[in-house]
C-alpha cells in the first residue's frame, strides 16, 4: 500500500490505473476475472432502474393524456419489464468476458437469450390479449378469434428463434405437420370449420361485437358479445347468453339491427270503421305522435308515415313511427299502442270488432223454383 501511494501517477486528474490496480489486488485471485462482468451488470441494472423509474415512467403519463387506449397498455408492460430486460440483456452482453470455457460461455449465452426472447413473447402476447379486451366494444371490434390467432402466430415465432438459439430447425417439424395435416384436417373438420368460419365473420366485418342480430327471422337474437374460435355468443335482453357454433351463423340468414343505422321505424296496426273519415283519423295519428315525442324521447324528429288499406269490414291503418334506437323499439310501440287507442277514444272513434253479413233465401222457395212439375197459381 506504502509503495502504490508513493508510486507515480499517469493521470494527475484521477489516479484511475492505479485504483484499477489497487481492485485487483485486493480482490481475491478467483473473483479478479469477473471485475469486468461486474461492472458491465452494474451499469446494465442502473441502466433498467432510470427506465423503470425515471424515462418509462414519463411515457406512461404522456400516453394518459390522450384517448388512444393502445400506447397505454404497451408503456405500461414495457415499464413492468425494463428492469428484468435490462439485466438479461447485461449478461448476455457481459457472457463473453466471463473467465469460462469456450463450451461455457456458448451455452450462457444461448440460456440468457433464450430467458430474454421467452419474456418478450410472453410480454406481446399479453399486449394482445389486453388490446383486444379493452376492443370489445362495439366500437372497438377485438374479439377472443383475433387474440387466439395472433397470440398462436406469436408463440409459434416465440419457440422457434429459442429452438434455433439452441440449433433445432424447425423447418423439419414443419414438414412433418404439413405431411400429417391432411389427417388432421380430417380428424377435426368440424372445428375447423367453425374456425374459418370465425376468420371469415371478424374479417368481413359483417358483425361487430356489440351489434344487435336476429338469426333466421326467429326469436334467437341478442347483442353480439363475442366471436370465439368455435362460438359466437349473443346476449339477449334478459342478459342471456346463447351460444351458436360459427359455421350455423356464417350460413344463416341474419338481420343486423346495427348496421349501418341503429335507428328504425316501429309499426302500430289499427283498425277502425269502414264510415270514419281517412283524412280526420290521419291528422288525428300525425297529432299523437308530434304529442308524443315531448314524452317519449326515443322517437326521431320525422314525420311518421301512415298507410290504410280497405278490409273486409274495417279500414285498416299501419302507422310506421322512426325511432332513434332499434333497442327501444319494444317499449316504445307498447307506449304508442296505448296513445294511439285513448286518442281514438277521446275522438269518439270506436275500434270495430270483426263482423260479416250473410243473405239466405228461403229453402221452400227454393225447392218450389226448382220443382219441374210445379205450375204457378190461376190469376
Amino acid at each position: 500500500m506504502i509503495e502504490f501511494l508513493s508510486a507515480p501517477m499517469d493521470d494527475a486528474v484521477f489516479p484511475l490505473p492505479q485504483l484499477q490496480w489497487l481492485a485487483l489486488e485486493l480482490l481475491p485471485r478467483a473473483a479478479r476475472g469477473y471485475a469486468d462482468v461486474a461492472a458491465e451488470l452494474v451499469f446494465a441494472l442502473l441502466l433498467g432502474l432510470v427506465l423503470r423509474f425515471i424515462i418509462l415512467p414519463l411515457l406512461v403519463r404522456a400516453s394518459a393524456r390522450n384517448e388512444w387506449a393502445i400506447d397505454d397498455i404497451v408503456t405500461a408492460r414495457l415499464r413492468d419489464r425494463a428492469l428484468p430486460w435490462s439485466i438479461l440483456a447485461g449478461v448476455i452482453a457481459a457472457m463473453p468476458d466471463m473467465p469460462w470455457k469456450a463450451r461455457s460461455i456458448a451455452a450462457g449465452e444461448k440460456i440468457a437469450s433464450a430467458m430474454l426472447a421467452l419474456s418478450v413473447t410472453l410480454t406481446l402476447m399479453r399486449i394482445v390479449s389486453e388490446i383486444v379486451g379493452r376492443n370489445q366494444s362495439p366500437s372497438g371490434g377485438g374479439t377472443t378469434l383475433v387474440k387466439y390467432i395472433i397470440n398462436s402466430l406469436l408463440l409459434l415465432l416465440g419457440v422457434g428463434a429459442i429452438l434455433g438459439l439452441f440449433g433445432v430447425s424447425v423447418f423439419p417439424a414443419l414438414t412433418a405437420l404439413g405431411v400429417g395435416g391432411l389427417a388432421v384436417a380430417l380428424a377435426f373438420q368440424d372445428t375447423l370449420a367453425n374456425v374459418f368460419a370465425g376468420v371469415n365473420l371478424s374479417a368481413s366485418r359483417q358483425i361487430r361485437l356489440g351489434d344487435f342480430v336476429s338469426i333466421d327471422g326467429s326469436k334467437m337474437e341478442g347483442f353480439v358479445a363475442d366471436i370465439g374460435w368455435r362460438t359466437t355468443t349473443l346476449r339477449t335482453l334478459d342478459d342471456l347468453l346463447i351460444y351458436i357454433p360459427n359455421k350455423r351463423l356464417a350460413e344463416a340468414m341474419m338481420t343486423n339491427f346495427s348496421r349501418p343505422d341503429p335507428s328504425m321505424w316501429i309499426e302500430v296496426a289499427l283498425r277502425v270503421g269502414l264510415d270514419v273519415d281517412p283524412e280526420a283519423i290521419e291528422a288525428i295519428l300525425l297529432d299523437e305522435v308530434r304529442l308524443a315525442r315531448a314524452q317519449l324521447p326515443g322517437l326521431r324528429d320525422e314525420p311518421p308515415a301512415p298507410r290504410f288499406r280497405v278490409g273486409e269490414w274495417a279500414l285498416e291503418i299501419r302507422l310506421f313511427i322512426p325511432i332513434r334506437n332499434f333497442v327501444d323499439r319494444n317499449p316504445l310501440t307498447t307506449a304508442m299502442v296505448k296513445r294511439v287507442l285513448n286518442r281514438l277514444r277521446r275522438e269518439g272513434v270506436t275500434i270495430p270488432v270483426p263482423q260479416r253479413i250473410v243473405t239466405m233465401t228461403s229453402a221452400t222457395a227454393d225447392t218450389k223454383a226448382a220443382s219441374p212439375g210445379s205450375q204457378s197459381p190461376p190469376p
